[in-house]
């Protein structure tokens, strides 16, 4: 959002954002530098829960005013209610590369990964984005409501007969992907580039190529040579 974009608000989501000014007044002043904290890059909805946070917060491009938005806006109709939440601890890392819209309902957790976004990414309602690892996400990338994307199991999970466990690994999401609502992206997967992955599916594995058609649970090729526009 940039300050032109203000006026073409309606009258709610002008009050929306006047009661958002503390706490992004508070994360920018809390995780930037103090020249950049000044342009106030992040805006955050006041709609949320701050759990920790730390200065490892980083633009791949010169940040302008509201050019991410965390925790605010989304498609009018779906579920709401439900509160932002935002971790960031000391061992992880975030960079955003462009504009970037994460609305309202969002779980950012970064607990020892780092997460990297690319331009122009937009995710709606009540997705959840939990880092332990690292998860690479393309320009031009679109998530549907309820999307998440985990790269770890959370929990320590023994084999039988596999000396080594682990339970966390890279993600990543190509360029100008859409990634359908219901969607689960784990660990160890890899979408790539103009590819969509359809409603409920689970991605789970490394697909190789472009412009796929990934779904189900778990998720396969469904067709190749696939086009789409937002």
């Amino acid at each position: 959002m940039e300050i032109k974009d203000v006026f073409s608000l309606k009258i709610r989501e002008i009050f929306s954002l006047i009661i958002s000014l503390p706490i992004t007044i508070y994360v920018n002043f809390r995780c930037l530098p103090f020249k950049t904290a000044l342009k106030l890059p992040l805006f955050i909805g006041y709609r949320t829960h701050i759990d920790k946070l730390s200065r490892n917060i980083k633009f791949g491009c010169e940040p302008t005013t509201f050019m991410v938005r965390i925790g605010w806006g989304g498609t009018e109709g779906r579920e709401q209610g439900k509160k932002n939440y935002l971790l960031l601890n000391e061992n992880s890392s975030i960079q955003f590369n462009g504009r970037c819209t994460m609305s309202s309902g969002i779980s950012l957790i970064l607990d020892l990964g780092s997460l990297e976004i690319g331009d122009d990414f937009f995710c709606n309602k009540n997705c959840t984005i939990s880092c332990n690892d690292r998860i690479i996400i393309g320009d031009h990338a679109l998530f549907g409501w309820n999307v998440e994307i985990l790269d770890s199991d959370n929990h320590k999970v023994r084999h039988k007969n596999k000396e080594k466990v682990c339970n966390h690994g890279e993600i990543k999401i190509g360029a100008h992907v859409w990634v359908a609502s219901f969607s689960h992206i784990l660990k160890n997967s890899c979408i790539p580039d103009g590819s969509i992955v359809a409603y409920h599916s689970l991605v789970a594995k490394q697909f190789e190529g472009e412009k796929l058609l990934l779904g189900g649970c778990p998720a396969k090729v469904i067709e190749e040579e696939i086009e789409w526009e937002r």
